[in-house]
């Protein structure tokens, strides 16, 4: 004969083990959850687990694109963009060619002298400024080096013989390129200054639009250009 606290015993136990059971079969389910998501594996009917499909969307997407190189960024629309006109100090002009290469013989005046040639340099961007009123063209050309000291010595060799640099810009609305001398003609007053900035050297020249072998007295104008443009053409690279 069973008696009531007997009964009551017995429904307790029956009680304790159905809730171990439920929590050991939750605990295994959750272990299972576990080991399929961490190790990835294949379910009837699910295809792959989460782990496996994280392994496939790493090795099936596209491989990633090789970074650029400094070569790659020494353009001359990254540096003067066409559209970005030169305001320094009332100074105001406007770009009128660009463009870069990395045999930097084709930057200079004289081919055949080529006072480059020992320098190291590793290419060259070209850009040409008219000044708003139309009367003054500038011509930068940046030259790129290995380093600060290869750069020095570009500018100690330029500054020697600034002239070596070929005068390159054009008016945009003239059929044929101003900037050099007719044959024959005498040489254009010309300003020039050259300077070295990290591993880069500009060279900036001014001029007048209609070529003038000589500047009025007390005209500072291809001078206040050839600051105003040197600076826009140092900028750039001064954090570089």
């Amino acid at each position: 004969m069973t008696t009531q606290g007997e009964r009551h015993t017995h429904r307790a136990h029956g009680s304790r083990r159905r809730m171990i059971a439920l929590c050991t079969a939750g605990a295994v389910a959750v272990a299972i959850g576990v080991l399929l998501t961490e190790t990835g594996d294949w379910l009837e009917g699910a295809g792959r687990t989460t782990a496996e499909a994280r392994r496939a969307l790493s090795t099936d997407a596209v491989p990633p694109l090789q970074p650029l190189s400094e070569k790659d960024f020494f353009v001359a629309e990254r540096y003067f963009p066409a559209t970005r006109p030169i305001d320094q100090d009332g100074y105001k002009a406007q770009r009128t060619l660009g463009h870069q290469g990395e045999d930097c013989t084709l930057t200079l005046a004289d081919r055949a002298h080529d006072v480059l040639r020992e320098t190291g340099c590793q290419g060259y961007v070209v850009v040409g400024y008219l000044r708003e009123d139309r009367q003054v063209v500038s011509s930068v050309t940046v030259l790129r080096y290995a380093d600060q000291a290869a750069a020095e010595k570009a500018r100690q060799v330029l500054a020697a013989d600034s002239a070596a640099i070929a005068f390159v810009t054009a008016d945009p609305a003239a059929p044929t390129p101003i900037g050099s001398p007719a044959p024959g003609a005498a040489k254009p007053v010309t300003d020039t200054q050259v300077e070295a900035v990290g591993h880069y050297l500009t060279v900036t020249s001014s001029r007048f639009a209609d070529q003038r072998p000589s500047a009025p007295a007390n005209d500072g104008s291809l001078g206040a250009a050839t600051r105003a443009v040197s600076f826009t053409a140092r900028a750039p690279f001064m954090w570089l």
